[in-house]
């Protein structure tokens, strides 16, 4: 087999590998998009927003609670033979933190309650959260396991079954139970906990245990490796639940079940992110590696700058059909889809102009990143969320993704990726204050929008050229290869 041929197989398996883990993703959040109106349609935002701070602080204390072990553990597996051992040694400490969480719910039953539900008598509910927090973590580990082996489509398809899970019985709930914030609770949790079930009978060979035993020095790298990335991780956890946090204890439900559902077609846009990092990403080192000129990695900045700006102007045309997917009762979501919509936008241009960091090995500095983040977003949100409600902390997170993008281009450009980020800026400068006309203006909307994409498009009309101009180069390159080959 020669060399050729070689290639075109590991370019193969790695298309493989890249649509079946993808497609775990995609399908997921698919039917995520089927469950919103689903739930929106017969819940009020009141009720929504009730059953979303219990989303948020399950997602809380997951990132607390792995400590980082679980991105040891992917650190750690190919180098340690016996995969079984490393399993068990590496779910061990945050198994144990979920009892202790259990146990700390069990004891405190009653005010656990009310923190949760704002009422203390939703106790079943409460300890219905002590045991999936448990099965979260086998799960986690389960799921890990799989990615390290790189079975993608098996990896995928258990990921859709528990989205798939989840949905049935927010079907079953709304249509046959009740239409309250304990359909979306109870649905999540008993979905979830049959999903994971699944999964650990599935997987039973990895908890044997009179194949355990405590590997003191491993557990020590592990926690070590894990805790810095912990203190990133909690940051950037904060960072995406400040604003709802803040709506709890400065506004209502109301204006929470408005955010979180307006925050979840937003997050639609993660699909483009994931599809777009799965590639770049091992592009990038790629291109470092072979000392790629800068000028190229400007080019796919720029060209993901143009692609987003295009999207999120798209969605600010068409945001009154949100309105329309998400229900009458949730009219005021089409104030704030804007400013949600740029977190995942900001967020994606900013994986092509933060690669310094990670190619320097510098990765403390996201630590600094969050910080720079999380500051004028607690800020924001203590001034704006009292009069503005969702709005306010709509306005908190783009500004803070904004701040984000600026600290992680700033690094980036400190430690050997540098080049001109002047349209970015102005860009982004626009794209937040046509978010600003949209939730404020109520006249002459459309001949705004209309006039401002015409102004987007003249900005990065020398994007435009040069992408038309790399189609035609590559074009006219493959057809004199077809001539020479004749």
């Amino acid at each position: 087999m020669n060399d050729r041929s070689i290639s075109i197989d590991k370019m193969n398996n790695f298309i493989k590998k890249l649509v079946g883990f993808s497609v775990g993703p995609v399908i997921g959040a698919m039917i995520t998009f089927i469950t919103i109106p689903l739930t929106t349609h017969f819940i009020n935002p009141s009720e929504y927003g009730k059953a979303s701070i219990f989303l948020l602080l399950q997602t809380i204390v997951g990132t607390f609670l792995y400590l980082g072990v679980d991105q040891a553990y992917t650190r750690e597996y190919h180098s340690i033979q016996n995969k079984k051992h490393l399993f068990q040694n590496a779910i061990l400490i945050p198994l144990m933190l979920a009892f202790l969480i259990f146990i700390v719910i069990l004891l405190f039953l009653s005010d656990i309650s009310l923190l949760l539900f704002g009422d203390e008598k939703f106790k079943i509910a409460t300890i219905l959260f002590g045991i999936m927090i448990i099965v979260m973590v086998v799960e986690r580990f389960i799921l890990l396991s799989l990615r390290m082996q790189e079975k993608a489509l098996e990896y995928s398809l258990l990921t859709i079954l528990t989205k798939l899970s989840i949905l049935i019985f927010t079907l079953i709930f709304i249509f046959l139970l009740r239409r309250d914030f304990l359909a979306i609770v109870y649905s999540a949790i008993i979905g979830q906990l049959l999903a994971d079930l699944y999964l650990i009978i599935r997987y039973r060979t990895l908890f044997k245990y009179k194949e355990f035993s405590i590997n003191k020095k491993l557990l020590k790298r592990m926690v070590l490796f894990g805790l810095p990335i912990l203190i990133a991780t909690s940051i950037s956890s904060l960072l995406n639940s400040l604003d709802r946090l803040a709506l709890r204890a400065w506004s209502d439900f109301y204006e929470i079940g408005i955010f979180t559902a307006t925050l979840k077609i937003a997050g639609v846009l993660s699909i483009i992110q994931l599809s777009f990092t799965s590639f770049w990403t091992p592009t990038a080192y790629r291109w470092y590696d072979q000392k790629k000129d800068i000028k190229y990695f400007k080019l796919v900045s720029d060209g993901i700058l143009l692609c987003m700006s295009l999207i999120f102007m798209f969605i600010v045309g068409f945001k009154d059909l949100i309105v329309y997917i998400l229900s009458p009762e949730y009219s005021d979501a089409r104030y704030i889809v804007a400013f949600l919509c740029l977190q995942p936008i900001i967020y994606t241009v900013s994986e092509t102009t933060s690669l310094g960091i990670v190619f320097s090995r510098k990765t403390y500095l996201s630590i600094w990143v969050g910080v720079v983040a999380v500051v004028p977003n607690f800020i924001i949100n203590l001034l704006l969320v009292p009069k503005l409600g969702a709005l306010g902390a709509a306005i908190a997170t783009s500004v803070s993704y904004i701040c984000f993008f600026i600290a992680r281009t700033y690094f980036s450009s400190k430690n050997g990726m540098s080049f001109s980020v002047v349209n970015h800026y102005i860009v982004l400068t626009i794209l937040f204050f046509t978010a600003i006309a949209n939730a404020y203006l109520q006249s002459y909307l459309t001949l705004t929008n209309s006039l401002i994409f015409v102004i987007l498009i003249i900005l990065q009309a020398s994007t435009i050229k040069k992408i038309f101009d790399l189609y035609k180069s590559e074009k006219f390159k493959v057809k004199n290869k077809e001539k020479i080959s004749v």
